[in-house]
């Protein structure tokens, strides 16, 4: 999703699990997960890593501004994939059962949970930073790619097969936020493409 909004055409393609699982631990796949990118003669693999990456390349201001913010952005990065690890440990160790799912929506996302153990993921964090910010974006008035890796992140856990609407309902913010991402300069034409909706959202057909 970093490549729409910087402005840059890329070459994407399925992912072969076989050469993935395969050749996990290779220079090719060094994690034996997907996300791949493959640039420079070089496999960048992790999410946020390839985020870093292709803002610092084509749009370095989507990392934030000053130094704090850069701090920041780094810290909602962690923060966001603290929750969005609960989600895929839901996915693929539970496959989204109705009682592992209510088990994630109790601990990770009921505002009334906020203040137990949950490892420091719990959408209420998050929903911390756009009220402090004012919106539209966590850190205000300027996209980062903090936005764009939560609005991916919002767009699994509100799947119908997950949780549907009950986060944008719970935390009104959200929707605002999701509207402000979605209307972003090339991010709405991929969002809106046929071929991103071809893809499976996770790779084992779940979500």
């Amino acid at each position: 999703m970093t490549f729409a909004p910087c402005g840059v055409e890329y070459d994407e393609q399925s992912v072969p699990y076989g050469d993935m699982k395969g050749q996990a631990g290779s220079k090719d796949w060094p994690f034996g997960q997907a996300p791949v990118l493959r640039t420079q003669g070089t496999s960048l693999t992790q999410m946020t890593a390839i985020m870093r990456y292709v803002a610092a390349k084509h749009k370095p201001e989507l990392l934030g501004t000053t130094l704090e913010d850069r701090a920041t952005v780094d810290a909602l990065l962690e923060g966001i994939d603290d929750l969005y690890l609960k989600y895929i440990d839901c996915v693929y160790s539970d496959q989204l059962s109705p009682p592992a799912r209510d088990a994630l929506w109790a601990k990770h996302f009921n505002p009334m949970t906020a203040a137990e153990r949950n490892g420091g993921g719990h959408l209420r964090f998050i929903d911390g930073f756009l009220e402090r910010s004012g919106g539209p974006f966590l850190l205000g008035e300027r996209c980062t790619i903090a936005d764009l890796f939560l609005y991916f992140a919002l767009e699994a856990f509100s799947r119908d097969v997950c949780f549907g609407n009950r986060p944008a309902q719970i935390y009104p913010r959200l929707g605002v936020f999701q509207e402000a991402v979605a209307d972003l300069d090339g991010l709405k034409e991929r969002l809106a493409s046929s071929a991103r909706a071809s893809l499976s959202f996770n790779g084992n057909g779940v979500g």
